[in-house]
């Protein structure tokens, strides 16, 4: 790092810190020195790390910042730091020796300190826990990522008690055409944003009549005149839902060709009132679902209060809500900070643009107290970064709104932008500037910092995936390391494919997913064990069986024992390998839980990393996922299936000045209302604002290579983001770049630090050595494989024959077992390739006349196996392994002959022969053994 890339983030020499300060930090720009530099800042000038707070979104973030900070301040000494140093002379206006004397006379405060640098849930979760008491809460409550199943339960359970809520609830979701998944989506999103919705209290549905009226007259002068079928079909209704689909609303008259044997004057009079009749009867069916819904608010929130109760349990949800209660409605700051045992004289935050309204208004009080302070004494900061180019988070909340909030809110706030580039090399940066200064608006052009040319290549293919393996393959023969390449997609199922392509021509890959814990093959497996033996599921039992290769017995849990005790127990019972890192380091996490259910429960939504990720590979990672990191180089693939589909009963969009405002989604009613129109609008567009953020956080990881894959043939129903196609008759363009190729690939030679070569050694709890049957090629399989191979072995034991009518009935229970683990189109895969087996000729002369037993357990000399299939005929035994790809056909050989000669030990007077049948996506492949 050079001294000029700290001189130009912070705008020059003799820098005084400014005491409220807004920082937009484009990628690559140095947003997380500069707010490391500025703790440190505030250390030196006096400030002790108990009143500073520094807040982000993540727990890996709040991690990584520490570190920074922590690192910073003890090494400015050092050559690697003279950077960091020669910023902090020019912004307290001392010489080097003096800044690291100050350093060396705060550092034994510092390092005793416990510093407050935390995620706005930790930060929230504090606060509550100083008030419990005050909101009827046990100050010793456990938290949750998400409780939604167990609230929708105690919800449906508690409705149920009430006729006429429940028959509300019912017509509620027949009339508004959505899923009961939808409709607690929607409930859920009003419980995160509100505590109960405005309505007028006052609804009439005359105006319905009155727009079935004008329909009927309308019909009747099309009859009366001769009009064309299409013309009288057009005005035949039988409800006001139908009028809200007919395409004529969206016209300004009704002179138009399909009308004009029978328009005039008089027609387009009705059809004004038909709109205007519209217009009044969607906005008092508008405020009969808001009605309702708070009705269903206040259950659910009964629900989730139950369900808190009962397991002295919140959500991060459910302390935000408290905490925005207990400040906004009852705000003692003295009383605060005497519970905090410290006053918040200094507050930092990072990545502001992901900050959801509940959040802002969480710390606003707590800013207004900074800026009040400072106005009286001097004394206190506020410093915020982030970047609206790169807010992705609309999904969850986030309003990148409210960044330019603050600044309206509080006119003490300076405004200061980073504009170099210090990530990627210069043909990357300029190819951004030109793509995007156009497509965001008050787009500043970056300033490459770096001299290195980089190398960009735009191909166009319709095969996405095929020519991603094929720019991958391009990239390691110039030489760049597999570990050094990654490649950014849009879905999870598109890192399953692309991993799985890229494993065939040879080359390893890393699932971005599975490197969490919880994906880990064997901790996977043993987790669903666990589950069956607290909850007696069998796809538990199914899904734990599958990977460790042996049938399992339920064991009874003692709940007086903690979850890791109760782990351990079960680990040795069922000889899981307990040397394994992963399982090492799942028993060391679960020290922190009291009992195995809350353990299970969290460890779900845990996001802890696996013991044993390697660093080799080609990376395959989601744009999302990939926000806040940089890659060597980088392979971007256009979208891959169809567009988003609008979900959600109601537009619900936040406005700086006006706040929420929500309105009920109907088709067609932006021609009947402005306001609808215009809130329909602003809505899309924000939509569009952010695909093209995510486009420009994808583009800004690399830093030497950036390859583009861009779709061939786009249309409606099969987009791309890198190139305009036709949709409705409308243009679409998020992005058009055409076909290129600048600069050529340099592959960077790595020096590896001192502090690389150090491996460090985690302390994990020490157990004995379990005897186990190593597993290697096993540990490919991920969490989607598993599932998809349990699915189709759970429909082909449940179908009591082999027959289309059995399948039929066997589907339905797997898709009661599988769908909440497996997509739409997986499931009818699945059920497609049973189909392909049961007509398979070569199959069924098979099983001709056979005794047929499926999932057949088998002990032999103390060891467990399980067959598929086994078939006992007069003068035979047969053995039938199902696959559902050919992963590994050598290790599935070497398995069947196993069986083979165990069953022929055991019946020796008959022959066994045994078959692989591989059920493909497209055919059935029948190997004899």
């Amino acid at each position: 790092m050079h001294i000029l890339r700290l001189q130009d983030i912070l705008s020059g020499a003799n820098i005084m810190i400014e005491p409220f300060l807004a920082l937009q930090a484009s990628a690559g720009s140095g947003k997380t020195f500069a707010l490391s530099v500025r703790y440190i800042a505030l250390l030196l000038s006096g400030a002790s790390a108990k009143s500073i707070t520094a807040l982000t979104f993540t727990k890996k973030a709040a991690s990584e910042m520490s570190e920074r900070i922590v690192s910073t301040f003890l090494n400015l000494h050092k050559d690697e730091k003279s950077a960091e140093l020669s910023v902090l002379c020019d912004m307290l206006e001392m010489s080097k020796d003096e800044v690291l004397s100050r350093r060396d006379l705060v550092s034994d405060e510092f390092l005793q300190s416990n510093l407050k640098i935390t995620t706005f849930d930790a930060f929230f979760g504090m606060i509550l826990r100083s008030f419990s008491l005050n909101l009827g809460l046990s100050p010793d409550f456990e938290t949750k990522s998400e409780m939604s199943n167990l609230a929708q339960a105690q919800f449906i359970k508690n409705v149920a008690k009430n006729e006429n809520l429940l028959t509300s609830l019912a017509i509620y979701i027949v009339l508004s055409s959505k899923s009961q998944t939808n409709f607690f989506e929607t409930l859920h999103m009003f419980y995160e944003n509100f505590d109960s919705v405005k309505t007028s209290g006052f609804v009439d549905f005359n105006a319905q009549n009155e727009a079935l009226d004008i329909m009927s007259e309308l019909k009747e002068i099309a009859v009366k005149r001769g009009g064309s079928q299409t013309a009288i079909k057009s005005f035949s209704v039988n409800s006001v839902e139908e009028i809200y689909e007919k395409s004529f609303l969206s016209r300004e008259s009704l002179k138009y060709q399909v009308y004009s044997k029978i328009y005039d004057e008089a027609m387009d009079e009705k059809f004004v009132s038909l709109k205007e009749a519209l217009k009044r009867h969607a906005a008092h069916l508008e405020n009969f679902k808001l009605i309702e819904l708070n009705g269903f608010l206040g259950a659910y929130k009964e629900a989730l209060l139950q369900a808190n109760a009962k397991l002295n349990m919140l959500t991060f949800t459910d302390i935000t809500k408290l905490t925005h209660r207990l400040l906004n409605f009852n705000f003692d700051k003295d009383m605060l900070y005497f519970r905090l045992d410290e006053r918040i004289t200094h507050l930092l935050i990072d990545e502001f643009q992901d900050t959801n309204v509940m959040q802002y208004e969480i710390i606003y009080p707590l800013i207004s107290e900074i800026v009040a302070g400072y106005g009286q004494n001097g004394l206190g900061s506020f410093f915020y970064v982030g970047d609206v180019k790169q807010s992705i988070y609309r999904f969850r909340g986030g309003k990148k709104e409210l960044f330019g909030k603050i600044l309206s809110d509080f006119s003490q706030v300076k405004e200061e932008k980073l504009n170099t580039n210090y990530r990627s090399a210069k043909n990357l940066v300029e190819f951004i500037n030109e793509i995007f200064k156009d497509k965001i608006q008050n787009y500043t052009a970056q300033i490459p910092h770096s001299s290195e040319d980089g190398y960009i290549k735009v191909v166009q293919s319709d095969e996405i995936q095929d020519t991603c393996v094929s720019e991958v393959e391009a990239l390691l023969k110039s030489g760049a390391k597999s570990e050094d390449i990654t490649v950014l997609c849009w879905k999870n199922d598109d890192i399953r494919s692309i991993c799985e392509a890229l494993e065939q021509k040879g080359i390893a890959s890393k699932d971005e997913g599975a490197m969490l814990l919880k994906n880990s093959p064997l901790v996977f497996a043993f987790i669903n064990y666990v589950k069956f033996c607290l909850f007696g599921d069998e796809i538990y039992r199914y899904g734990a069986e599958s990977f460790l290769g042996k049938n399992l017995i339920k064991l009874t849990v003692d709940f007086s024992k903690t979850a890791q005790q109760s782990l351990i127990y079960l680990a040795k019972k069922s000889a899981i390998n307990m040397q394994n890192l992963d399982i090492l380091k799942l028993i060391h996490l679960s020290a922190k839980s009291k009992n195995l259910i809350n353990f299970i429960f969290e460890f779900e939504n845990s996001d802890a990393l696996s013991a044993q990720n390697s660093t080799n590979g080609v990376r395959v990672m989601t744009v999302h996922k990939s926000k806040g990191l940089e890659f060597e180089h980088v392979v971007l693939c256009d979208k891959t299936g169809k567009g988003r589909s609008e979900s959600g009963n109601f537009i619900c969009e936040y406005d700086v000045k006006n706040g929420y405002e929500i309105m009920l989604k109907l088709k067609n009613r932006e021609y009947l209302d402005e306001e609808y129109a215009k809130i329909k609008l602003y809505s899309n567009e924000l939509e569009e604002e952010e695909e093209i953020n995510k486009l420009y956080v994808a583009m800004t990881r690399a830093k030497s290579s950036l390859v583009i894959i861009k779709k061939i043939g786009a249309n409606g129903t099969n987009p791309s983001y890198f190139g305009a196609y036709t949709s409705n008759s409308k243009e679409v363009c998020y992005l058009d770049i055409p076909v290129q190729e600048i600069g050529k690939i340099k592959i960077k030679s790595k020096q590896i630090s001192s502090e690389d070569k150090i491996v460090k050694k985690i302390e994990l709890l020490s157990v004995a050595k379990e005897k186990t049957q190593a597993k290697t090629d096993d540990d490919e399989k991920n969490l989607h494989a598993i599932y998809f191979g349990l699915a189709l072995h759970f429909l082909l034991e449940m179908s009591a024959k082999f027959n289309e009518d059995s399948i039929d009935k066997a589907d339905i229970l797997m898709r009661n077992k599988f769908s909440k683990f497996l997509s739409e189109d997986d499931l009818k895969d699945i059920k497609n390739r049973a189909l392909m087996l049961i007509k398979n000729e070569k199959f069924k002369s098979a099983i001709l006349d056979g005794e047929l037993k499926k999932e057949q357990a088998l002990s032999y000399k103390d060891e467990l196996k399980q067959i598929d299939l086994l078939c006992f005929k007069a003068n035979e035994i047969l053995i039938i392994d199902y696959k559902s790809s050919k992963f590994s056909v050598e290790k599935n050989i070497s398995q069947v002959q196993e069986y083979i000669q165990i069953l022929s030990e055991i019946y020796p007077s008959k022959p066994v022969r045994g078959m692989l049948v591989y059920l493909l996506n497209d055919k059935i492949d029948i190997l004899e053994i």
